[in-house]
């Protein structure tokens, strides 16, 4: 499938190296869009960049830590220098520490909302305005299923994410009116290597689904795909209306438990 619902875009996609973020950025360049690529495993990264370059698809990667405000400064640099500005904003890099809140050391914690919550707002805060701009533009977050659901040992995980959604409503709400969208997707159990390392853990695939059917009554994981998709119609003209909403896309796990 391509097309070009993003054709003449510019996105910029964090933790584009792997995961969401990677088959994210191949649906954007499917269907036309110029990609600002960011992650912290610069190898990877670049591996991603050249493959999608040899599909056709014009590209820059910036290596680099997130939750610092130098990092947000030369994403912003390499959107404005490659491409002229910056049209979409796929919020998605990702940490999760799985530990008891006793166990929980300061320095994790801070890690965490540094990684995941704090990174979005500075990346917001340096595109909003290039966006504005260009008469609107659309920010994705990647929260969690988790962000109202948890289980032990993922308290600063689910704290996070419950307020990547405070942020992406207050964003949707200060510049309704500007056209900047602002939403966010709450994925369930994903085909990813994170949890491909789960299941090796656990000693297999078949170890890992049973636990999976009990939470996700679809019983299987989404693809990186599908998760691409619904990214792509939130990035995407076809998605106008919606902004400050929650998109769960989660095998009807908020549904069920």
């Amino acid at each position: 499938m391509s097309g070009n619902r993003l054709s003449g875009k510019v996105a910029v996609i964090t933790g584009a190296a792997s995961g969401i973020g990677r088959g994210t950025a191949e649906r954007f360049a499917e269907e036309g869009a110029k990609l600002v690529l960011v992650d912290n495993n610069e190898a990877r990264l670049l591996e991603a960049a050249e493959q999608l370059k040899a599909g056709g698809a014009s590209v820059v990667a910036v290596a680099g830590d997130v939750s610092l405000s130098e990092t947000a400064d030369r994403v912003l640099e390499a959107g404005r220098d490659a491409f002229g500005g910056i049209d979409i904003l796929f919020n998605n890099a990702g940490i999760m520490p799985v530990v008891s809140v006793l166990d929980m050391a300061e320095e994790t914690w801070d890690s965490v909302m540094d990684v995941n919550l704090k990174a979005m707002f500075l990346l917001s805060k340096r595109v909003i305005p290039e966006m504005l701009k260009r008469g609107g533009g659309s920010i994705i977050n990647t929260s969690s299923v988790m962000s109202t659901l948890t289980e032990p040992k993922y308290a600063g995980y689910t704290s996070s994410k419950a307020g990547i959604i405070g942020l992406t409503k207050a964003i949707a709400v200060e510049y309704a009116e500007e056209g900047v969208r602002c939403n966010a997707i709450c994925p369930g159990w994903v085909d990813t290597e994170l949890n491909q390392r789960l299941a090796v853990e656990l000693g297999g695939m078949d170890k890992l689904y049973p636990i999976i059917k009990q939470q996700q009554p679809t019983g299987k994981m989404a693809t990186v795909r599908e998760i691409a998709n619904v990214v792509l119609f939130l990035a995407s003209d076809e998605s106008t209306a919606i902004t400050g909403a929650s998109i769960f896309a989660d095998g009807a796990t908020s549904a069920f438990i």
